[in-house]
């Protein structure tokens, strides 16, 4: 979660590192700025002329000023520049949080118009962190784990969004709707590779594509809850209906003219 959207993440910050970032920040200005007064004081006290990457971190100094000293490590490797201050923060920070690999379907989280709800719960669902009930079952919990929809099959993330009867009718229907050609995969790895090649780019096409596709999602898994916990249940067309409402509504004013024209039958 504390990872860049880049990266799959949803770009929280890490508390941790930005502590330890803005405890950097203190030592960078401790050894560059001489015209502050508690500068020149720790300088006078604790310094005392040596060199400031090769003096001893004093242990008799208060727990503040030790942390601040500690972190000369930290700053050893970024170079001194004029204006530097203004960059300092987010250049320790991405030091600190080290490279990421890119997933192929960060491409799905940016630009999307979808309601952030949505977009959380497609982010859970590419990674398979939902909860579903071959996740429950496999850390020891009792429950049920035929799918809600079709009593078929276990229910697993690959198996609720892209092979039950229940789900594929929706997606179809949305497909048909937002006159997008059907596609069939027989691998998760199959389907989310067609679904991250629709959905790359900046056209209005790959827009309304990303919409859709977090809209459906969480609509699916909502519809799934709904019958577990509450005991209500919707029709497929109701509910590729109710998506298709709902992209209509949160559509970008650069994509809602081409949504306007789409007739849901």
């Amino acid at each position: 979660m504390c990872t860049p959207k880049s990266a799959g993440g949803l770009n929280l910050i890490n508390l941790q590192q930005w502590n330890k970032t803005a405890i950097a920040k203190t030592c960078w200005d401790l050894k560059h700025k001489q015209d502050k007064l508690w500068i020149r004081w720790i300088h006078a006290y604790y310094i005392k002329g040596q060199q400031f990457h090769e003096a001893a971190t004093p242990q008799q100094a208060c727990w503040m000023v030790r942390k601040v000293l500690e972190a000369r490590a930290i700053t050893e490797h970024i170079q001194h520049r004029p204006n530097l201050g203004k960059s300092l923060i987010k250049i320790v920070y991405l030091q600190l949080i080290g490279s990421q690999s890119r997933p192929p379907w960060k491409c799905l989280m940016f630009n999307n118009s979808a309601r952030p709800k949505a977009i959380f719960t497609m982010w859970l669902q590419l990674q398979d962190r939902l909860l579903t009930t071959d996740r429950l079952q496999n850390w020891g919990i009792d429950v049920n784990i035929d799918c809600i929809f079709c009593q078929n099959q276990m229910e697993t993330r690959d198996h609720l969004f892209k092979d039950c009867d229940y789900s594929t009718a929706i997606w179809r229907k949305l497909l048909l709707w937002s006159r997008n050609q059907n596609f069939t995969s027989t691998t998760w790895e199959e389907h989310a590779g067609q679904i991250v090649r629709k959905g790359k780019g900046k056209s209005v096409g790959a827009q309304i594509f990303r919409l859709i596709y977090a809209e459906f999602v969480y609509a699916v898994w909502l519809e799934r809850n709904q019958r577990i916990f509450e005991k209500k249940s919707k029709n497929w067309e109701s509910v590729a209906r109710e998506i298709a409402f709902m992209c209509s509504v949160r559509a970008s004013p650069k994509i809602a003219p081409v949504l306007q024209q789409f007739i849901f039958t």
